[in-house]
């Protein structure tokens, strides 16, 4: 007979002596979350599956490229806008919702600015497919960037579950809408508008949803200028995240992108875990001191790290194991993923503590947290890859998440429980 309510929440309870956590917050909400990643897991190995044996690596390589592309693309249009959403919702300012998206689109010109310039480059030199896709995602990008606030907004207000589903209903609903074209058609160019036109209906049937939950229409006066701030530093963020494909794709052509990218993708999926701890956490580090954060903080880092260390090894032992059977076609990136797994354990401690420093507006320490790290990615990697291939950026990305790690550290430990830093 399974325990009552009551009796779980009493263990949870007690367990949290020795954690340090709210273990009951974390049963809620967090099953939510891993419900989410755990469906995202589905469909992007399904998806990877599918286009591993039904389309050929140029297609591939061509059809991440421009996703690469359009990720920093979209940096340009205040992408910081969710951290700053997520903490004004937290604390009662439920009116940032249209605020943020107000934002996002006035400040949308830089990006079709630069989509439009890049686009004609391509196509004056002979390169039609960049040059359309390019078109696609920027008239694309503002709306999507705007609409997707509705996850912030909800993140907020700690409806974890309405957001789980959301996400669940626009990844199934893009899978399925890519597998349908894959059947019909591999060329690269309908698939990229296939996803970009998926992606603007999903996030604004969320967010006309959304929006009607606001229980005010306070704004937060601030969240223009933080939300820039953190744009400025989301900017670094995505081309470091995004630096390895456009580097490889220009030196080394789509193939071995292909491979690369088949390479990572099982690990990075663990940056959906970590970001579903740094979902929870961000609202309730909001709403508490630093000082408090930093005196339980110790063991949750502890028993993350652990708990990544085990699913690194684990993966490292069955990795072999998965591609021959799921991507056959790309067992050559069996080892270059086994490597590439080693990044787990630095990323998971160290989004923790930037989701600290992020709810408690530590501007110039988040500046000096990420900014050091992502220029030496963005400086080494193509060099690296340059001389050493595929190996080079395996490299260049592992000494990338070792940088992060202590500069995270550094920062978090010199933090100080005052008002907001500034520049």
């Amino acid at each position: 007979m399974p325990p009552s309510p009551s009796r779980f929440n009493a263990f949870l309870r007690w367990t949290e002596r020795y954690t340090k956590t709210d273990m009951v917050y974390l049963f809620q909400n967090g099953g939510w979350l891993i419900a989410g990643q755990a469906a995202s897991l589905v469909f992007s190995l399904a998806l990877a599956i599918i286009f591993g044996h039904y389309a050929s690596q140029d297609t591939y390589g061509n059809y991440k490229y421009i996703l690469s592309v359009a990720s920093v693309l979209g940096v340009l249009s205040l992408s910081g806008l969710g951290t700053a959403v997520v903490r004004a919702v937290a604390r009662g300012e439920e009116g940032a919702l249209s605020q943020g998206f107000r934002l996002s689109i006035k400040w949308s010109g830089a990006l079709l600015a630069v989509g439009v310039v890049a686009a004609a480059y391509y196509w004056l030199a002979g390169n039609h497919f960049v040059a359309i896709s390019l078109v696609v995602a920027t008239v694309t990008l503002p709306f999507i960037n705007g609409f997707s606030l509705y996850d912030a907004f909800l993140t907020g207000r700690r409806e974890f579950r309405l957001d789980t589903l959301f996400l669940i209903g626009s990844t199934a609903f893009t899978a399925v809408a890519l597998v349908a074209t894959l059947f019909f058609t591999q060329r690269a160019i309908v698939l990229v508008a296939v996803y970009f036109v998926t992606n603007v209906a999903t996030d604004f049937l969320w967010y006309v949803i959304a929006s009607r939950r606001a229980a005010n229409r306070a704004t937060d006066p601030g969240l223009a200028r933080y939300g820039a701030h953190l744009s400025v530093m989301n900017l670094l963020e995505v081309a470091a995240e995004k630096i390895d494909s456009i580097a490889i794709f220009i030196l080394l052509g789509p193939a071995p992108l292909a491979v690369y990218l088949y390479a990572i993708a099982m690990p990075e999926q663990f940056k959906g875990v970590t970001k579903s701890i740094a979902n929870l956490s961000l609202a309730k580090f909001a709403a508490r001191p630093l000082a408090e954060i930093k005196s339980s903080i110790g063991r949750r880092l502890l028993v993350l790290g652990i708990g990544s260390g085990i699913a690194t090894g684990a993966y490292i032992a069955i990795a072999p194991l998965l591609f021959r059977y799921l991507f056959p076609v790309y067992i050559e990136s069996v080892p270059y993923s086994q490597w590439y797994a080693l990044m787990m354990v630095p990323t998971g401690i160290a989004t923790v503590l930037v989701t600290a420093l992020q709810a408690h507006q530590k501007t110039r320490a988040l500046y000096i947290a990420n900014s050091a790290g992502q220029v030496a990615l963005i400086i080494g990697l193509p060099v690296f890859t340059f001389f050493y291939g595929i190996a080079g950026a395996i490299a260049s990305q592992l000494i990338y998440r070792i940088l992060i790690l202590c500069l995270s550290v550094w920062q978090f430990r010199a933090a100080r429980d005052t008002e907001p830093s500034a520049l």
